[in-house]
C-alpha cells in the first residue's frame, strides 16, 4: 500500500515539473515583453522630440520669409518696392501665397492669379479681426489654421506684425507681412522620413493663440492606442505631435522564438524525470525479483 503511494507521489512530480516550467516561461516571455515594450517607448519618445523640432524647423521657412519682408519693410522706411519680384523669389513649393498687409490692408499678393479674394481689411474681418488685432497689440507673430484654400486643400496664415520707428523714437504699427503655407505639404520630407521609419503619427494645433478649439493638421490616418505625445508652443499656437509604432508597442518582439525554445526545454526537463522514475521502478522491481 504504502509503496503504491510512493509510486503514485513519483508521478506527480513530471507534472509539477510541467506546471512550474510553464509558470516560469510565462514569468520570462512577461519580463521580456516589459523590457521590449519599455525599450520601444524610449525609442519612440527620443523620435518625437527629434521629430517634433523638425516640424518646427519646418514652420520656421515660413516664419523666415515674412520676417525677411519685415527687414525690407524696415530699411526701406515703409516700402517694398518690386513686391512681385521679392516675393516670386522666395516663393516655394509648399507656399499658398505671400502678402503684405499696410494698416492691416492685404493690398499686394503673389500671386495675384486666383488670390484676388484675399486682398481684404483684416483689422476688421469677422473671422480674421481678431487675432490680427491680438498679433498687433502683443507684437507677436501669429498662426490662423488650417483652414480650406479656394484653389484646394488646406492653409495655415502666419503674420508678422511690423513696427517702423516713429518721429519721436516710438514703434509705429506699420501692418503685416503674411505667407500662406500649404499643410501637410510643409512636412513632406518630415513625414516621408518618419513613416519610412515605421511610425504612425498625427498633429494638432489650437486654432490660433485666442481660441482652444483643436484641428488636425496633418496625421497618418490610422488609430493609435496609448502614443507618445510631445506638445510644444508656435507663433502662440499650442501643438500636439502623437507617434508610436505602426506595428504596435510589441514592435521588434518576436515571442515565438523563445516560446519554442521554453517548451523544449519544459517538455526535455518533464521527458528526463518521466525517465529517470522508469529507470528507478524498473530499478525496484529487479531488486524485488533477487
Amino acid at each position: 500500500m504504502n509503496s503504491r503511494k510512493n509510486h503514485n507521489k513519483k508521478l506527480m512530480l513530471p507534472v509539477l515539473i510541467f506546471l512550474v516550467g510553464c509558470l516560469v516561461l510565462t514569468v520570462v516571455l512577461y519580463h521580456s515583453y516589459r523590457s521590449n515594450y519599455k525599450q520601444v517607448r524610449n525609442v519612440t519618445a527620443l523620435n518625437a522630440t527629434t521629430y517634433a523640432e523638425r516640424l518646427q524647423n519646418d514652420m520656421n521657412r515660413g516664419v523666415a520669409i515674412t520676417d525677411t519682408l519685415e527687414e525690407i519693410a524696415i530699411s526701406e522706411n515703409g516700402k517694398i518696392d518690386n513686391f512681385q519680384k521679392v516675393a516670386r523669389d522666395l516663393m516655394a513649393d509648399f507656399i499658398q501665397s505671400i502678402q503684405i498687409a499696410p494698416d492691416g490692408v492685404v493690398t499686394d499678393i503673389y500671386p495675384e492669379a486666383g488670390n484676388e479674394a484675399g486682398k481684404i481689411d483684416l483689422m476688421h474681418d469677422e473671422s480674421r479681426g481678431e487675432i490680427c488685432r491680438y498679433g498687433r497689440d502683443k507684437n507677436i507673430v501669429t498662426m490662423q489654421g488650417p483652414f480650406d484654400l479656394k484653389q484646394g486643400g488646406q492653409g495655415i496664415a502666419i503674420r508678422n506684425p511690423v513696427y517702423l520707428e516713429g518721429a519721436d523714437g516710438s514703434p509705429v504699427f506699420w501692418g503685416f507681412t503674411i505667407v500662406i503655407i500649404r499643410v501637410p505639404e510643409i512636412f513632406t520630407e518630415s513625414i516621408q522620413a518618419l513613416t519610412k521609419f515605421g511610425y504612425d503619427y498625427s498633429l494638432t494645433k489650437t486654432v490660433s493663440p485666442l481660441s482652444d478649439d483643436i484641428e488636425i493638421v496633418s496625421s497618418s490616418g490610422n488609430i493609435m492606442k496609448n502614443p507618445i505625445t510631445f506638445e510644444f508652443e508656435f507663433c502662440g499656437s499650442l501643438f500636439d505631435f502623437e507617434i508610436m509604432p505602426a506595428d504596435g508597442w510589441s514592435h521588434g518582439w518576436n515571442v515565438f522564438p523563445q516560446l519554442f525554445l521554453g517548451i523544449c526545454v519544459i517538455l526535455l526537463l518533464t521527458g528526463l524525470t518521466v525517465v529517470i522514475l522508469v529507470i528507478e521502478r524498473h530499478r525496484d522491481t529487479l531488486k524485488k525479483w533477487r
